[in-house]
């Protein structure tokens, strides 16, 4: 459990040192923006970030601090801006999420691929292209068609 923490040169807090004292097993800390809420879920997670500041815990035994705080929720959840509605809990499903767009970026060229290759083949409007220069023969002098086979490994 905490026993006390002092805050000196973090964030909000300035050179004057702010003790907070009187800590139970359960607090809450509350208060308008930019008063230091998170500045001071921030010392608890990790003191060593902030040299100024000190966390004293009971009998000087450390515990592992379960902070939830912004950071928290950054590292933990994940929305993805190009896929709505997908949401990830964990620092490594946000990984799989990197994951998934990229594979979602490749799909969208294999899109992209096919539709280029459809127009060349049909035209924009269905009825041209290589697809009609082969239905009436026609050629420009000098020219060969060729045709590509694509295909996706399997």
């Amino acid at each position: 459990m905490i026993d006390s923490i002092q805050i000196l040169k973090a964030a909000s807090f300035g050179d004057v040192p702010v003790h907070l004292g009187g800590l139970a097993q359960f607090n809450f800390i509350y208060g308008a923006n930019g008063t230091g809420k998170t500045t001071v879920s921030r010392v608890i997670a990790d003191e060593t970030r902030f040299p100024f500041c000190k966390v004293a815990w009971q009998g000087g035994v450390k515990l592992q601090a379960l902070v939830y705080n912004r950071d928290f929720i950054e590292r933990n959840f994940g929305q993805s801006v190009d896929l709505k509605g997908i949401f990830t809990l964990g620092e490594k499903d946000n990984t799989t999420l990197d994951k998934i767009t990229a594979a979602k970026t490749e799909l969208d060229n294999f899109v992209n691929d096919i539709k280029t290759f459809t127009e060349t083949f049909q035209g924009e409007d269905g009825n041209g292209g290589l697809k009609a220069s082969l239905a009436t023969g026609m050629k420009r002098p000098g020219a060969t068609a060729t045709a590509t086979r694509i295909c996706r490994p399997r």
